[in-house]
């Protein structure tokens, strides 16, 4: 029986400030339910935090990106036999790098955007795109950490520079023009699509984590048709990673209605502005009950 949870946050990532958001929230929600909580913050080596395990029932990581999301920290557990929150070792590797992702999506038919990886910052600005815009952004990093919306070859060079400071491969993406959408699964449990209107060109990190700087819709208005098809998709991709416990899966809608699978996130957010809760809220869950569940589905894998 689980008693004593220990939440994991901070980390090394660009991504530290929101991973703190969300350990306060989660603490919060497991202390009301019940559980002891014991906070573990991370700087540096991750395996100075061996000793902050002893007696802990359960640790919710509430890291984003970096080696809280990719395979690393849940490498580390399983090695201690500590069961934990989320997707295991594969399938945390697998969604933190976005173009073997979207490679593994388009084998089996899902639509994604075309996209170029470059491993090295020269030979990327050496390219020369036939079209504009396109979308630079990290291939493994978050939150939209580094992406860059380019409109012309000018603006090329400098995407690239702020896209490397952040990951050493460099994703190029073709650019689709729609509504952006994102789906919550829970074991095998597809949550409603949330739609997500920014007042930014994208849902950028400032449109992400500053309250009102975008719009939500959920459940979105969808003819039901398209909406099953969306969330088949975001189904399949968990389960063609080997996801478990939660994740959530990004797509664009073009204007032909046509959806783009763009992303998975293996540790996705839960601060009061994250899209996880709204997902749940819609389908008539707490805050606290989704956090009892996303333990609950976690400790099946």
């Amino acid at each position: 029986m689980i008693k004593k949870i220990g939440i994991l946050t901070g980390g090394d990532s660009a991504e530290r400030e929101i991973s703190l958001k969300s350990c306060e929230a989660i603490e919060k929600a497991c202390n009301e339910i019940g559980y002891t909580t014991k906070r573990i913050i991370i700087d540096g080596n991750a395996q100075k935090i061996i000793p902050e395990l002893i007696g802990v029932d359960f640790i919710f990581i509430a890291l984003h990106g970096g080696k809280g999301e990719n395979g690393v920290i849940q490498g580390l557990l399983d090695s201690l036999n500590i069961p934990y929150n989320g997707s295991g070792v594969l399938a945390s590797s697998l969604g933190m790098e976005k173009s073997l992702t979207k490679q593994l999506a388009k084998s089996f038919g899902i639509q994604t955007p075309d996209w170029k990886i470059f491993g090295d910052i020269t030979e990327s600005k050496k390219y020369i795109s036939n079209e504009f815009p396109i979308v630079v952004k990290p291939s493994a990093d978050g939150s939209t950490i580094g992406l860059s919306f380019v409109q012309n070859q000018a603006e090329f060079a400098e995407a690239v520079e702020l896209a490397d400071k952040y990951d050493g491969n460099i994703m190029v993406e073709n650019y689709i023009e729609g509504r952006e959408l994102t789906v919550t699964i829970i074991g095998q449990k597809v949550f409603p699509i949330v739609e997500i209107i920014p007042k930014h060109k994208f849902y950028d990190y400032e449109c992400k984590y500053e309250k009102g700087m975008s719009d939500y819709i959920c459940p979105a208005e969808l003819p039901k048709k398209l909406t099953d098809k969306i969330q088949n998709f975001a189904l399949e991709v968990f389960n063609i990673l080997q996801c478990s416990g939660y994740a959530r899966a990004d797509f664009i809608l073009d204007k032909n209605n046509n959806p783009w699978f763009l992303e998975i996130n293996t540790l996705p957010g839960v601060t009061a502005t994250s899209l996880v809760p709204k997902s749940a809220m819609a389908a008539g869950i707490s805050f606290n009950n989704l956090i009892q569940m996303i333990i609950n589905e976690s400790l099946k894998k």
